[in-house]
């Protein structure tokens, strides 16, 4: 989330949903740079999390103005 003259704004969102036993948990990250990907199945959403992590380091509209650690 950033905050802009008007408040705070959503910029990367990454949803999951596990619903419950013998169903197929689905992950997915939105970034307002363009990013929309979905996964579905255990191994592949644990994949995009990761992933979805992974462009929070680097996508500019959540680093800008950021320094590295």
């Amino acid at each position: 989330m950033t905050t802009t003259a008007h408040g705070p704004r959503i910029v990367a969102l990454l949803r999951i949903s596990a619903p419950g036993r013998d169903t197929t948990p689905s992950v997915r990250s939105w970034c307002s740079c363009g990013r929309d990907l979905v996964a579905f199945g255990q191994r592949k959403a644990a994949a995009l999390i990761v992933d979805h992590t992974r462009h929070r380091a680097v996508c500019p509209l959540l680093t800008d103005g950021k320094e590295a650690a």
